[in-house]
């Protein structure tokens, strides 16, 4: 189940936070497509396949990137960015020129092909920039990613991970590294999982999961309402006394509000520590985040 070889990571220990900054290299990869693929009736899954890809070093299982997405008939044009900055950059380009971007993390990564996935969730009703690129996408489109940074630590023996269905391609990730790197870890895991339907999420989270990790829930809700509803959730098993509510470590990851609310429930309410109380915003209800 290897989703990245030891060797594609800088650090398979991550007892501290991953710096892209230290590790050097071109963050710049250019790709072209090398397959689509549904693996939900609302979740893409891209294959995209370029040389720079075989000598990747990653700063971790939920590294995210930046997806540089031209328009038809063009190419990424050359980028250069202060820091991780690339959205400066990007808007700084003549809009003739200037390609799409949208973030996502990575599913798989073979690095001995040269070859890394990324899952979608796609939606009819409201599709973003990203999606609608996605939706179109072929075999031999050119592309370009932009390496940025993973988040996830192994810092606590009491994790818990909260994951909307945009972040649950980085949460398989993070198990599947665990099962690969640490296995003895995973029975501390605590996950909890917000989506609006099954179809947005790859099959077999609960059926791989369950019986290997602390605990594992999943819950669907009304769009708009995750936030509440995990929130709720947490304080039930807060007040059960259950394990995933006393967490030593936070890794919540996925829309914006729902995030900023575990977090702060957990820092608030809980006492986490705010430096082990990481929170990701990939996606903003209501609002683009380019």
């Amino acid at each position: 189940m290897t989703t990245l070889p030891a060797s594609a990571v800088n650090d398979t220990d991550l007892r501290t936070h991953p710096n892209r900054e230290e590790s050097g290299g071109a963050r710049l990869v250019r790709v072209t497509v090398a397959a689509v693929s549904d693996v939900a009736p609302n979740l893409r899954r891209l294959t995209l396949r370029g040389p720079g890809l075989a000598s990747l070093t990653l700063t971790g299982p939920d590294e995210y990137l930046g997806l540089l997405m031209p328009a038809p008939g063009q190419t990424v044009p050359e980028l250069e960015a202060e820091g991780m900055n690339i959205r400066a950059a990007v808007a700084a380009l003549d809009e003739s020129e200037r390609p799409g971007l949208r973030w996502y993390t990575v599913r798989h990564f073979r690095q001995d092909v040269g070859e890394i996935d990324i899952d979608v969730v796609m939606h009819d009703d409201h599709p973003g920039p990203g999606a609608r690129w996605v939706s179109e996408a072929s075999v031999g489109d050119d592309a370009a990613i932009w390496l940025c940074n993973a988040i996830w630590i192994r810092h606590a023996s009491r994790p818990l991970f909260v994951a909307d269905a945009s972040a649950v391609p980085a949460l398989r990730a993070i198990l599947e590294f665990t099962e690969d790197h640490h296995p003895d870890d995973l029975v501390k895991y605590h996950v909890r999982v917000v989506a609006h339907s099954p179809e947005e999420l790859e099959p077999g989270l609960a059926e791989e999961w369950t019986e290997r990790v602390g605990s594992l829930s999943i819950l669907y809700v009304t769009p708009g309402l995750e936030a509440e509803a995990v929130c709720d959730a947490l304080r039930r098993d807060r007040g059960a006394g259950h394990p995933a509510a006393s967490p030593e470590y936070l890794w919540a990851s996925g829309e914006a509000g729902m995030t900023k609310a575990v977090r702060k429930m957990a820092v608030d309410e809980w006492d986490v520590d705010r430096d082990f109380a990481d929170w990701v915003a990939y996606w903003i209800e209501g609002r683009p985040r380019p």
